[in-house]
């Protein structure tokens, strides 16, 4: 029980920390669901549940993390000094 307390103590003490973000929750839940459902239509069994639910929201962490690059990059204006403007 003592390991189990301190990691949870850990846990609650380096949360708040972390800047957790909506979005950063709901966009690759939202891809696990579509790829969970998506697998379980190719074929219905428990392996392709879980592999649609890990491969939907790897995905799914992708698309968000490559959407939070291009808005810190437009908050930046990374584009201005670049010779074509795009």
């Amino acid at each position: 029980m003592g390991p189990r307390l301190l990691v949870l103590a850990l846990i609650c003490l380096l949360l708040p920390g972390c800047g957790l973000n909506m979005n950063q929750v709901l966009v690759p839940l939202a891809y696990a669901g579509i790829g969970t459902c998506v697998a379980l239509l190719v074929s219905p069994s428990l392996t392709a549940a879980i592999i649609g639910c890990v491969l939907g929201g790897v995905i799914g962490a992708a698309v968000y993390n490559n959407s939070l690059k291009a808005d810190i990059m437009e908050r930046q204006d990374w584009h201005r000094g670049l010779p074509d403007g795009t």
